[in-house]
């Protein structure tokens, strides 16, 4: 899975949000690591769309008192599926780096 993916499918975990609060949400969930360029973010919810991790939320189930230009966006049983699975893969590498950089430094 693509780095800034796993950091969208992380932050619309929580609650629905949109594509500002999801660009502020990653960079925050990365320590300022993982920033969303435009471009990239909303090719990346689209993308997310298109495979079923995402879908956009409909009006009637908006936040009140949202303007209705925001397209918000929540995590499909896919999608936190897919992060779920990524989190452990990730979990996984880390322990066996360091098993490896504790077996280097014996």
């Amino acid at each position: 899975m693509k780095p800034h993916w796993f950091f969208i499918l992380l932050s619309v975990s929580a609650a629905p949000r949109y594509g500002t609060a999801i660009q502020d949400d990653v960079r925050q969930l990365s320590g300022g690591d993982v920033r969303l360029w435009p471009a990239t973010l909303y090719g990346s919810l689209e993308e997310l769309v298109e495979r079923g991790m995402l879908v956009e939320v409909d009006e009637d189930e908006r936040p009140e008192g949202v303007s209705g230009r925001e397209r918000y966006y929540r995590l499909t049983h896919a999608g936190r599926a897919a992060l779920e699975r990524e989190a452990a893969r990730l979990e996984s590498l880390a322990r066996t780096a360091r098993a490896r950089l504790a077996l280097a430094g014996a």
